[in-house]
């Protein structure tokens, strides 16, 4: 059985003092929330263990990838869903990550991490062309049109969603920097899809900052399930 990763490994911490070590307390603390943050299984940045697993690592790249091209170029379009012959594409993109999460978990095959992590990208990669329209794009609208209208739409958020997987693989980010990203984009994930709870509300402010607090406390009480349950 392979150890679980506690929360803060002591060599890790060793140099870390004051203002650094409560960044990433805090951050391994919004990590355990949704991660079973086995260490082996996780990729390192600066010499220190990121506060997901290299699977959850390509996952909310990817979704950080494309979300933010749609964010910068869709979010004043009324837009709905790809097409089904452009939707049957984009999921071909996360059958990787259910073979290898699948295979792994039943112990049919071993991944590794570059697997994890590629595997990852790809399936969190294709998730914001169908939440973004629901969010933003007022998808029931009859004047709606599709998120992808063609092939840049895709290509250029993958190309940046390989140099960044890339970039974090081969360790050219620092430590603070990737992880930061990483459970910013958990953060605000969550707050997209808490906002759904509110969307009778007609004052912006109050709908996003409500769906952030309801984000963060659901993401607190999974971290403290999470300690709870290994304690």
């Amino acid at each position: 059985m392979k150890k679980l990763r506690t929360p803060f490994v002591m060599n890790e911490l060793g140099p870390l003092r004051g203002e650094f070590l409560l960044i990433y307390e805090l951050l391994h603390f919004f990590g355990r929330a949704i991660c079973h943050q086995i260490e082996d299984r996780s990729l390192l940045a600066s010499g220190k263990t990121l506060s997901v697993c290299a699977r959850d690592t390509g996952i909310y790249l990817g979704i950080l990838s494309s979300f933010t091209y749609l964010f910068l170029f869709k979010r004043n379009q009324i837009i709905t869903i790809p097409t089904i012959k452009v939707s049957f594409l984009l999921l071909l993109f996360m059958v990787p990550m259910m073979i290898d999460g699948l295979g792994s978990y039943t112990h049919l095959f071993e991944s590794n991490n570059e697997r994890r992590l590629l595997t990852g990208l790809g399936f969190g990669f294709v998730l914001p062309y169908f939440m973004f329209p629901l969010i933003f794009g007022n998808a029931l609208d009859p004047r709606s049109k599709p998120v992808i209208k063609n092939t840049l739409d895709i290509i250029i958020p993958l190309i940046f969603c390989s140099l960044l997987g890339s970039l974090v693989y081969w360790n050219y980010i620092t430590y603070y920097i990737i992880d930061s990203l990483i459970i910013f984009t958990i953060v605000i994930w969550f707050s997209l899809w808490t906002s759904l709870l509110f969307l009778s509300l007609r004052y912006r402010f109050i709908k996003w900052s409500l769906s952030i607090i309801t984000s963060l406390a659901f993401l607190t009480i999974l971290s403290w399930l999470h300690d709870y349950l290994l304690s």
